[in-house]
């Protein structure tokens, strides 16, 4: 069966990317929710594991299955720079440096009024509420 030719009209072309977006859409959302399983189950498993290599004495050890070298370890990480945490902290060093609570909130403010904002346009999936509407294309 030969391929039909690649249609050259915008509504063909448009009618063509929607379809094609929604089945990817799809696709990657039954992907995100298996990933999203997966990581519980995972986390569970490790878990587990942690807990009997510390009751076992084995904190310091690398235990090798196959497949993998695997050992205690710690991962540290900050905690997000936000606009909350901003708000809060700026008075607190305000207050702790003799700086005035007027300049610390004016700050606060300069930072917000000066931030980047961008915006973007993306098709945005609406559930079905059993009703048609739309172009009908």
């Amino acid at each position: 069966m030969a391929t039909p030719p690649a249609a050259t009209d915008p509504k063909s072309r448009l009618v063509a990317a929607i379809r094609n977006w929604v089945h990817t859409n799809n696709y990657a959302e039954t992907h995100q929710r298996q990933a999203l399983n997966f990581r519980k189950e995972r986390a569970g498993h490790e878990a587990e594991a942690i807990s009997l290599m510390k009751q076992m004495g084995l904190g310091g050890t690398t235990i090798q299955v196959s497949g993998a070298r695997l050992q205690l370890a710690r991962r540290h990480s900050s905690g997000g720079l936000t606009w909350g945490f901003l708000e809060r902290e700026i008075p607190e060093w305000a207050r702790r440096n003799g700086v005035s609570t007027a300049t610390a909130a004016g700050l606060v403010k300069w930072l917000q009024e000066h931030r980047d904002v961008r915006e973007v346009e993306y098709l945005k999936r609406i559930e079905e509420t059993g009703t048609a509407s739309g172009t009908g294309i």
